[in-house]
Order: structure tokens, then C-alpha cells, then sequence
């Protein structure tokens, strides 16, 4: 028979590590929205390429950029190679609207094309290994179909027209991005597990388990 105080020490290890991985499961994904995200490798200001025209941006389109959102599971980060699209031509400094384009920044990622080296944009909003969540499907529900009033557990709650455009439909979660000079997770909007069940079972959406888990 173990001693009491093994039983103890052992009891204490496996409390500890429990503790310890819902702490890192919890604190990886802040509840809410919260936490700050972390600096990317390069200053990418989404007023400056979304922004409305009117108010100094681009208006560029989230689907210009994230190709795969209307395509696929991950709504994915553009090469280098389309920066440059536009930034062969914008490549002096001026001001758009109240904000002076970063020309240090804007030489970083033509050097980057022209060394062939990725840009590592660092992820702002971060789900569990194993959790999938296809975007492909949530756009679909949220730009298609006939005319319907919806109410989804996120955010204010506030009673919306479906369908949406591409951009309100990525606003649904990620807030106004195009407002962002540094996109940061949206707060209010939770991404826990109880979120998307409330909202699948608002809609009529199944819930097993292999819906979202892999």
C-alpha cells in the first residue's frame, strides 16, 4: 500500500497538470474577444486597404486577399506576390485620408518579394487544434438564400437581415476590420465552444460532434 504522503503527491501532479492544460486551453483563446494581438513581422493597416473610399481606404474587399474564405475551410493570408500587385505602382509615401502610408513599410515586403521570403503574419484569432471550423460554410449561410431576419448569439444580439455581403458576413465575427488600423480579436465576440452551439442550434444547424471536431 502507498504511503499517504505518495498518495498525496501523486493526487496533487494530476490535479496540477489538469489545471495547468485548461489554463492553457482557456488562456490561448481569451474569453470574449479579449487579449491583445500579437505585433506582426509588418505594419499591414486595414483602414488604409479596406477602409471605405470616402473615408480614405481602398474599399479592397476581404475576398480580394482571403481568397479561400468563400472556397474552403481556412480563409487564408495572400502571397507576397499579390502585395504586389497593387505595390509595384503604390509605392510612395502620401496621405490617405488622416493616415501617412508607411513607405519603410511598403519597401519591406517588395524586399520580401524580392527574396523570394514569406511574410509569417502571426495569427490574430487562434481555435483549437481540434476544432474546425470551415468558413466556407458560415459565409454560405450568411450571403445566400431568400430574405430572413436572424439573431445570432454574438456580439450585441442584435436582429439582422440575411443575406449579407462577404465583408458584413466576416464583420459577423471578426468585427470591423476595415476600421482596424491593427487587427485585434473583436471584443464581445466569443469564439468558446458554447457560442457555436447556441448559434447552431438558433439556425436549425446540426450539432454532433464531428460537425466541428476532427
Amino acid at each position: 500500500m502507498l504511503p499517504l504522503a505518495l498518495v498525496g503527491l501523486i493526487v496533487t501532479v494530476i490535479v496540477g497538470f489538469i489545471v495547468v492544460v485548461l489554463a492553457i486551453s482557456w488562456f490561448s483563446n481569451p474569453p470574449f474577444g479579449l487579449g491583445e494581438a500579437p505585433p506582426q513581422p509588418i505594419a499591414f493597416p486595414h483602414t488604409v486597404h479596406a477602409g471605405a473610399p470616402q473615408e480614405g481606404g481602398a474599399g479592397i474587399q476581404c475576398e480580394f486577399c482571403h481568397r479561400n474564405v468563400t472556397k474552403g475551410e481556412a480563409a487564408t493570408v495572400p502571397a507576397v506576390e499579390n502585395c504586389l500587385f497593387c505595390h509595384k505602382q503604390i509605392n510612395q509615401e502620401k496621405v490617405v485620408g488622416e493616415t501617412t502610408v508607411n513607405l519603410p513599410e511598403i519597401q519591406r515586403v517588395v524586399d520580401r518579394f524580392n527574396d523570394n521570403t514569406p511574410i509569417d503574419w502571426e495569427r490574430v484569432h487562434r481555435l483549437p487544434d481540434h476544432v474546425r471550423f470551415v468558413h466556407e460554410a458560415h459565409i454560405r449561410f450568411l450571403t445566400q438564400g431568400k430574405s430572413r431576419p436572424v439573431t445570432l448569439p454574438l456580439g450585441d444580439e442584435q436582429p439582422m437581415q440575411l443575406p449579407l455581403t462577404v465583408g458584413e458576413a466576416c464583420s459577423v465575427c471578426h468585427g470591423n476590420v476595415a476600421g482596424m488600423t491593427e487587427v485585434q480579436p473583436q471584443a464581445g465576440q466569443s469564439l468558446k465552444m458554447g457560442t457555436c452551439v447556441d448559434c447552431h442550434k438558433a439556425n436549425n444547424v446540426a450539432t454532433d460532434c464531428t460537425i466541428c471536431h476532427k
